[in-house]
């Protein structure tokens, strides 16, 4: 519920800022027309590929994170993200090692003409793969029975989404570092990274 809540609020303040910036130029952009842009014949010969590499890290978790889409404008980027990852389970104790997948898109709120810093907002749904669990619960010697679980099964398919806001800058050409908090299925902490 916390981690539904918080989002709810990073998404408020992210269209309270789009709003913002609206009302500062003086115009309302139409997104589907955006999109009939970007796709059209002529917006296809912008698109320019994007890959970006990342680690995060949260109160139970950490792992790393790799993207590669196609920047389709100045604004957007479509792809695919993989973010293979570890939670601690304190208790047991255990590690639980996954493999999760999905669809991306990442939008950029520049603060510059230049394009130099900006915000962004990445998306990712999908779903994960719990391929190794290391520890756990003390095994009964005589039934080979845990008498309680960690929560989750080698093997388990899990749903998995994330939620990644945070600033870019731009160094050179689109080599850019960014950085912010992460609020996902399964941690909420923050991420660092570097994109091209």
């Amino acid at each position: 519920m916390k981690r539904t809540l918080l989002i709810l609020i990073l998404l408020s303040v992210c269209c309270t800022s789009i709003k913002a910036q609206v009302a500062d130029e003086g115009i309302i952009p139409s997104w589907t027309e955006d999109m009939k842009q970007a796709f059209s014949q002529e917006g296809r010969k912008n698109w320019k590929p994007e890959f970006t590499a990342r680690a995060y890290t949260g109160f139970i978790t950490g792992g790393y994170a790799f993207t590669g889409g196609v920047r389709i404008d100045g604004k957007r980027t479509f792809g695919l993200m993989v973010w293979p990852g570890s939670t601690f389970i304190d208790a047991a104790p255990a590690n639980v090692y996954s493999l999760s997948g999905g669809l991306f898109m990442r939008r950029y709120f520049h603060l510059s003409k230049k394009d130099i810093v900006a915000f962004y907002l990445d998306t990712a749904v999908g779903a994960g793969y719990v391929y190794r669990i290391d520890g756990g619960y003390p095994r009964n010697p005589d039934t080979g029975e845990t008498t309680e679980t960690i929560g989750y099964r080698k093997g388990e398919v899990l749903f998995a989404a994330s939620l990644q806001p945070g600033i870019r800058f731009r160094f050179w050409k689109n080599l850019h570092l960014f950085l912010g908090p992460t609020y996902s299925t399964n941690t909420v902490g923050f991420h660092i990274g570097i994109g091209l």
